[in-house]
């Protein structure tokens, strides 16, 4: 979200808006936080960033396709600096095309092979369900996670990807409770297959039943971060309205939390 802008000043604003962590992002075709050939000195400075700010790391976003040799050597590169950096979980999504079986035998090959090198430095791969992908829906993530037996491997659950194909979003969460690592939040109008603007993105502005996906990931026990996620910002947003966004978006998720939680 906050793409357009330097990690220092994403991390000042971050902070301002009530936020406990942030997610970096490592998407050449977008916003580079992390690079995959990061020097530990340039680790040491986004470690500083952050801790400084006295924000937690939460995960890198690292979306690419996975399908290509060279883009999973790059994610392995990746993982190795979200280890070095303490960084938990990074989140790539399949890749492939919807409903293809040869196109989904191989994303499962792929990810098999990333959820090996995730294991190997340590941390965990979560995989994004993705609208478009070949693993996108409660269906595929359960083949996924059948053929794929891995500890290292699990879910990025993101409501509106699996809300916009007509999956239920609460009914996905109960299905795949065992397997989400991480959770990509935001809102969208649901009734249709293009994400919304920015400002419908905000969290209790759209048709995403976001008090009932709080409620039932409070109810499974989910302990992993809920990470904002607005697309379309860095195009022509300014500071302060990208900073509006996460601030209401953050008082709106935060009262569905203490509310889940009896609080």
């Amino acid at each position: 979200m906050f793409g357009a802008f330097d990690l220092q000043t994403a991390v000042e604003y971050i902070k301002f808006t009530g936020y406990q962590g942030v997610e970096l992002a490592s998407i050449p075709s977008n916003t580079v936080h992390l690079a995959d050939d990061a020097s530990d000195a340039e680790l040491e400075e986004i470690r500083s960033l952050v801790t400084d700010a006295g924000l937690e790391f939460y995960a890198v976003e690292a979306a690419t396709n996975i399908s290509v040799p060279e883009n999973r050597e790059r994610t392995k590169r990746v993982f190795e600096r979200a280890a070095k950096l303490g960084i938990p979980v990074v989140s790539v999504g399949s890749s492939g095309k919807s409903d293809d079986e040869a196109s989904t035998e191989n994303s499962i090959r792929a990810i098999a092979e990333l959820a090996e090198a995730a294991s190997d430095v340590g941390i965990k791969f979560a995989l994004k369900l993705h609208y478009g992908q070949s693993i996108y829906n409660t269906r595929t993530a359960l083949r996924l996670m059948e053929e794929v037996k891995h500890p290292a491997l699990g879910l990025n659950y993101d409501p509106t990807h699996v809300g916009r194909v007509g999956d239920d979003p609460v009914q996905t969460i109960e299905a795949l409770k065992n397997y989400i690592i991480h959770v990509h939040i935001r809102d969208t109008l649901l009734e249709q297959l293009k994400i919304a603007p920015p400002e419908l993105q905000i969290a209790g502005r759209g048709t995403t039943p976001l008090p009932a996906i709080v409620r039932k990931l409070v109810e499974i026990g989910y302990q992993g971060a809920a990470s904002l996620e607005i697309i379309g910002a860095k195009q022509g947003y300014s500071l302060p309205q990208v900073t509006a966004i996460a601030a209401e978006s953050h008082g709106y998720l935060s009262r569905l939390v203490q509310e889940a939680e009896g609080k």
